[in-house]
């Protein structure tokens, strides 16, 4: 059996100053974000190509009401 025996009085200034603990959680980041007021929704558009195949355009749009969708282009 082997024993191992340091002194660390050699690091002990410089770790003496360090703050180890985290200094904000993830929920206090949460808390910082503003809400939007906004919806975020997948727009899916299908448009005919001149062959006569359809192809589907899709991207994510933030409306205020679900009402508002059809103005989106």
């Amino acid at each position: 059996m082997f024993f191992f025996e340091a002194e660390f009085d050699i690091l002990a200034p410089q770790i003496k100053g360090v703050d180890m603990a985290k200094q904000q959680s993830f929920s206090d980041k949460l808390k910082k974000k503003k809400k939007s007021d906004l919806l975020s929704v997948k727009f899916i558009k299908a448009v005919k190509s001149p062959a006569g195949s359809y192809k589907f355009n899709e991207k994510f749009v933030q409306v205020e009401d679900l009402n508002k969708l059809s103005e989106v282009k």
